[in-house]
Order: structure tokens, then sequence, then C-alpha cells
């Protein structure tokens, strides 16, 4: 397992295997397809596998159902995956035969089924995710977080960028003391917050800081302007006074603007940390990475000091 996020649908449907591919390429997943039984076999010892979707109804030796004997094949052959049952009808007995087999967990094909395909996707990515950063050392960590920007800068898919740069930021944070509880792609109906982060440092300087920090990531080629930090002090709003400090991180760089607007939430006690594409390579060239974040915090704080001086009569 490396964390690339890279899935394999079983499904001998061209209708739903478009809708998978559609759906999941949207939310940057790379994503892979086998359309009949021998050949998910062969797809399955292939490595790298994180999700394995399995149509519940494929043809195969077993008859009708052979989708759920590839839920032990899966297990057995790409061990670290998860394994989600999609099926049009959730009968009691596959159901309680996937979880026996080893299913993380199942789908049914019904008038919700997009969204639980988004939901229930990230959910089995993010704790394929923990368990694999909770397995590196401090030296594969720091080749994860190298090879990872490499493919941040490499990457030409908006969508897939965008995913790879929320590995990015979850790899550099978790070598953060105290920040290593995070949620990654949180949504609900009003919402999207990419990663938020669980702030239990012992370090002074953040102890000071609110208990929960929010960071935003945009993947895009252009200066990122007025509207997305507008967007995101909304994000930082209205929960209880306990998220006052944001990472804004922008690889395409950040426009004059969003430095200027940022003062009329000084007052408020929002702070916004510009992390643009110079800041980024710092944060993943250097060891101290804290010490790195704080220079960049300071600055933030002293640029809207030195703002709201330059503005008095």
């Amino acid at each position: 397992m490396s964390g690339d996020g890279r899935i394999l649908i079983v499904d001998d449907d061209p209708a739903f295997l478009e809708t998978y591919e559609e759906i999941l390429a949207a939310e940057g997943y790379a994503v892979e397809t086998a359309t009949t039984h021998a050949e998910a076999l062969r797809r399955l010892d292939e490595p790298g596998w994180t999700v394995v979707l399995v149509d519940q109804k494929l043809q195969g030796p077993g008859g009708p159902d052979s989708g759920l004997g590839l839920i032990d094949e899966t297990r057995r052959r790409a061990p670290g995956a998860k394994v989600l049952l999609v099926t049009a009808y959730a009968s009691r007995e596959a159901v309680e035969r996937a979880f026996r087999e080893g299913a993380y967990d199942y789908l049914e094909k019904t008038a919700v089924f997009e969204a639980l395909l988004r939901v229930k996707v990230r959910n089995a990515m993010e704790a394929v995710r923990e368990r694999w950063l909770a397995t590196l050392d401090m030296d594969e960590t720091e080749r994860a977080i190298r090879a990872t920007w490499a493919a941040v800068q490499a990457e030409r898919d908006r969508n897939r960028r965008g995913t790879l740069l929320e590995r990015l930021m979850a790899l550099l944070l978790k070598t953060l003391p105290g920040f290593e509880r995070l949620d990654t792609r949180l949504r609900n109906e009003v919402e999207e917050i990419d990663i938020i982060v669980q702030n239990r440092s012992t370090d002074p300087f953040w102890q000071k800081e609110s208990p929960y920090l929010l960071v935003e990531c945009k993947n895009w080629s252009k200066h990122v302007g007025s509207k997305e930090l507008r967007d995101l002090w909304a994000k930082m709003e209205g929960r209880f006074d306990r998220c006052r400090l944001a990472l804004l991180v922008a690889p395409g760089g950040i426009a004059d603007t969003v430095r200027q607007l940022q003062l009329r939430k000084a007052e408020k006690g929002l702070l916004v940390v510009l992390i643009g594409p110079g800041d980024l390579d710092e944060l993943v060239q250097r060891r101290d990475r804290s010490d790195a974040l704080q220079e960049m915090h300071r600055r933030a704080v002293m640029g809207a000091a030195e703002r709201e001086r330059d503005e008095l009569p």
C-alpha cells in the first residue's frame, strides 16, 4: 500500500462502469476496471489496490453471484485493500456472507447510489490511509512526502492533483507533534472541508491557538483569489469559536488581493496562513516543520499588523 488511492471496479454492466468512472475520477481517484471474474483475478494480483468494488451479480464459475466469492479472493490477493460489495438488492444472506468473508462495507444500487458511493469510498480510503501512515517510520514518511510533492507538480489532471495535494498536506501535518489527528475530505449539505486538524500540541506556541484548524487546498495552476479566502472564513465561523486558524494552500500562487483582504478579519481573531508554492516547497524540504510553519504564522500576523498601522490616519 502506497497511499495512492488506486481503485478497482469489478462489474459487467457498461452503464454502471461509466457511472463509477465519472464519479470517482471527479473525486481525484485513479480508477481501473475488470468486467469478468477471470479478469478480476488477474488484476487483483497486481500490487497497490486501495479499494475494490465488486458487483454481487457478476457472472462467474460460482454462477450469477460470483462477485461474493471475489471478496475472499481480494482479501488473499490484495490484503491491504478494502472491499465494498455492490448489490441491486441487499439480502440479509448476501450481506452476512460478505462481512463474514471480509467485506469492509456494502453499497446498494438505489436512487442515492452516487452520494453513497462518494461517502463509502472516501471512508474506505481514509481507513487505508490511516493504516498506511501508521506503518511509516520517519525515513519512509520523508520519502513519501517528497514523492507526493513531485507527483503534485507533475500531475496535469485537476481532480487527481487536488487529491495528491491533500495527501501531501496530511503527510506534512502528521510530522508535526500534536497535529497527528486529522480528518480529510469532510462534506455535508452546505460545505466541504479538505482537512480538519485537532490541535493537541504541547508546544506553547500552538497551545495558544484554537482547538481545531482547517486546511484548504487549492490545486489550481492560476492564483487563488479573494473569493476563496471569503469561503474559508465562512467555514471557520460558526464553530463555537473553536476554529480561529486555517491554512490556505495554493501551489499555483496567491493573488495580492487575498493578502490585502486578510486585514478585514484580523479584528475577529480569524487568522489564515497563506501557503504559496515557495512556502509549500519549504515545508517539504525542512525537517523542523513546526518551526517553518510558525515562521509563516508570524509573517501572517505581522503582515496584518503592518497593514493595520498603514491604514491609521
